[in-house]
């Protein structure tokens, strides 16, 4: 029968002898193999590190020689679009009471009340490219027109990502002012419809809130 296989695991093995080797099996044998095996496992993640690099090297070189030979978008100045922003905004501001109505659905004094109300109570704060007045307005262009987002952003110039952002913050705005704006209901028929005889009694439990 052949005999096993001498193992030589520590400078005390060497050079190799007829001998078996005395520390055949001892924890130090084991640590050899762990520390093998470890460095085993760092050339493997090392080599799939490079070889990562390696790809992502090769799809950005890719991506960049695609877009080399794709023609290049050309946009309109910046300071043009802001002009006519502005002038559009002029207009809105400037403009009689009558197109006041028309655009905003209120008159030019309720708006502008409006507008000091949520400034000065902290509900609404001028950005640095938008004010309040622009928010208000762009909300009032929603809910009073039943505009949608993509007609405010030809009409004002503004992202609809924008657009929207300022839509809920007015909107919140306004809910915050339900205490002053809406009146509960008193319980009573009021005296309009009990002193008409077209609508009392058929509309004298009418009295929701206004």
């Amino acid at each position: 029968m052949a005999s096993p296989p001498e193992i030589f695991c520590s400078p005390c093995c060497w050079p190799p002898s007829r001998r078996p080797c005395l520390c055949n099996g001892s924890p130090y044998a084991v640590l050899v193999s762990d520390v093998m095996d470890a460095r085993m496992r760092l050339i493997i993640q090392a080599a799939a590190l490079i070889s990562a690099i390696q790809a992502w090297v090769m799809f950005m070189h890719q991506r960049a020689v695609r877009r080399a030979g794709r023609p290049l978008i050309c946009y309109g100045p910046m300071f043009i679009r802001e002009q006519e922003r502005i002038q559009n905004l002029n207009y809105i501001y400037n403009c009689d009471d009558v197109e006041a109505l028309w655009m905003l659905r209120m008159k030019r004094a309720p708006f502008a009340r409006l507008v000091e109300t949520f400034r000065s109570r902290g509900l609404l704060q001028d950005s640095i490219n938008t004010s309040v007045e622009e928010q208000l307005a762009m909300f009032l262009h929603v809910v009073g027109h039943n505009q949608r987002f993509r007609v405010v952003h030809n009409m004002f110039r503004r992202s609809m990502e924008t657009i929207s952002r300022y839509f809920k913050q007015v909107l919140f705005a306004v809910g915050e002012l339900r205490g002053e704006m809406i009146s509960r209901p008193s319980g009573q028929t009021p005296p309009k419809i009990r002193g008409s005889p077209r609508w009392y009694p058929y509309f004298k439990d009418c009295i929701g809130a206004i």
